[in-house]
């Protein structure tokens, strides 16, 4: 994910098509208004400033959202979005990005035109913070904080877990992955029509729960893009082989989902692991389609079962995760038909950024 992190090891798929009965969801009503929402993309009504925000505090974090967004987009996210019309296949249905955090940002530019994205991360999703609802003190905090998150960004093109856990554990106000999600649906055009908390039953299928349930660790967001319903659902679930042996439900979700095109992006290298060789194995057996950079699955468990193109340039991968994906820079090395890559991803190696696009062999 963009959100995966450098030091940490640490539902029901909805039918394909989705229609506007289920993205309305009439008898659930938005746990916020839309005016509260776009403070958290830097935009405010008619340029009103909240009573209880600070001027100064405000105007620096709606620059900061700002120009770290364009910053992304002209380093980025526009590269990404030209490549992946060339060199993807289109989905229209679901993409599953297991490792995610809240990086909207990536799998909407490598498939924009889904109808449904299902992310999954350790992070909580809480609600999305009301800047309006806060004591003033709180507010200003609660801006910095935010500022300080677009800053690293725009830079990097993902956040770091750590300063995910930080948001979220030590600042007076729980900032959880709902917020960063909700930021970026406006900041790409698409409207919020609502946001329900949900979670994954005995069965396997995700329900929603009244907005007033206390714990907010997964949610269900309803989207308006260009006329067209989206559903995007963030799961907080724990995907270790741990994890899913004692949620016997995760595992049934994850199982389903794994069939869908999949992305894998700055997932701290944990696919390779033996404690993550669950979820490995099940998007090794199911997915169609995977797109990842080299912290997903191991280039030699991948080419059993897809043809692979690689883009790009990959000799190590970063310090913090050792010799990681040796075979990979081997066949990099090897290559005599390596295809370029005009942007980075994930993390930081000296320049050197690099794609797997698998599809399964037939």
């Amino acid at each position: 994910m963009f959100l995966a992190t450098l030091g940490a090891v640490r539902r029901h798929a909805a039918p394909a098509a989705i229609g506007w009965a289920l993205l309305t969801g009439a008898t659930i009503a938005p746990a916020q208004s839309g005016p509260a929402l776009s403070l958290l993309a830097g935009h405010s009504a008619s340029n009103t400033v909240p009573s209880n925000l600070n001027p100064e505090a405000w105007s620096s974090y709606s620059k900061a959202v700002q120009s770290n967004w364009q910053q992304y987009q002209a380093q980025i996210g526009v590269p990404m979005s030209a490549w992946a019309s060339k060199e993807l296949p289109a989905s229209k249905d679901t993409v599953f990005y297991p490792f995610s955090g809240p990086d909207f940002a990536t799998v909407s530019q490598l498939f924009p035109n889904a109808k449904r994205y299902v992310l999954v991360a350790m992070q909580a999703a809480e609600r999305p913070v009301d800047l309006t609802g806060l004591k003033p003190e709180a507010a200003s905090q609660t801006l910095e904080v935010l500022t300080g998150a677009w800053e690293n960004y725009g830079r990097d093109g993902f956040f770091v877990t750590e300063y995910l856990d930080k948001y979220l554990h030590r600042n007076r106000v729980r900032i959880g992955a709902s917020t960063f999600l909700s930021s970026f649906f406006q900041l790409k055009g698409l409207s919020v029509k609502s946001v329900t908390p949900i979670q994954v039953n005995n069965s396997g299928a995700i329900e929603e729960l009244p907005t007033s349930d206390a714990n907010w660790r997964s949610v269900r967001f309803r989207l308006d893009r260009a006329g067209e319903p989206v559903v995007v659902d963030y799961l907080r679930i724990d995907l270790s082989d741990k994890g899913l042996t004692n949620s016997p439900n995760h595992q049934k979700f994850v199982q389903e989902a794994a069939a869908n095109p999949v992305l894998l992006k700055a997932a701290s290298h944990l696919p390779q692991t033996s404690a993550f060789s669950m979820i490995t194995g099940l998007l090794n057996r199911h997915a169609p389609f995977i797109v990842q950079d080299e912290t997903g699955i191991k280039y030699s468990q991948l080419k059993e079962n897809f043809s692979l193109t690689l883009y790009g340039h990959f000799e190590r991968a970063h310090k913090s995760f050792g010799n990681s994906q040796r075979e990979l820079a081997k066949a990099f090395a090897e290559s005599n038909d390596t295809k370029p890559l005009g942007f980075r991803v994930g993390y930081f190696k000296g320049g050197s950024y690099a794609l797997i696009v698998a599809r399964r062999k037939s």
